[in-house]
């Protein structure tokens, strides 16, 4: 296991996350704003694959990430914007100044009213948003993906999975580092 560079916000004392972000530190809000409705996947499958993607990017590079903000269930389309909002404001309450959003919705995100100098990251609009949540899932929670209701001919796997989450990582990260060209010396 690698030895993680960032660090989860919720596993931070308010004092340290305000001295961490007096410090200039970045922080990461994942947002798990959709998959594909497929009946082999559980309602969490999403965020799941958001907080993994958040998990891989804290052992790469020196960055706060928030807790997931979970828009999938939610019955009306403006609620996650709100949330998201909401997010915003306390991590700027806390003085977080460099804010990235990454939007972890394999087939479209949504859209966003964000204000100020925040970074929105998309992991990538994928035609095979099906086959990548899935194979994501068989990587990360094997248990929960309903195998007997796999479509017929499904070349979802977990290496594939792995893969994909791998490469999504890699894009964030130098879209991070390109931003924030610090966060490489961190």
């Amino acid at each position: 296991m690698n030895t993680p560079h960032g660090v989860w916000l919720d596993d931070l004392t308010r004092q340290e996350a305000v001295s961490r972000f007096g410090g200039d530190a970045v922080v990461v809000i994942p947002v798990a704003s959709g998959g594909p409705d497929v009946p082999h996947l559980p309602l969490k499958s999403a965020t799941v694959i958001a907080r993994a993607l958040g998990q891989k990017l804290l052992e790469r590079l020196a960055v706060v990430v928030a807790p997931v903000v979970e828009a999938e269930p939610l019955p009306r389309r403006d609620t996650p914007g709100h949330l998201l909002a909401a997010r915003l404001d306390g991590l700027r309450s806390l003085g977080a100044r460099r804010i990235a959003i990454l939007d972890v919705a394999p087939s479209g995100g949504a859209r966003y009213d964000i204000t100020g100098d925040v970074l929105l990251l998309r992991t990538a609009d994928r035609s095979d948003a099906e086959s990548y949540a899935t194979s994501c899932m068989m990587a990360l929670d094997p248990r929960s993906v309903r195998m007997a209701l796999l479509p017929a001919g499904s070349r979802s796997e977990a290496f594939a999975g792995e893969r994909g989450m791998a490469a999504e990582v890699e894009a964030v990260a130098r879209a991070l580092v390109s931003k924030w060209p610090d966060l490489i010396s961190r």
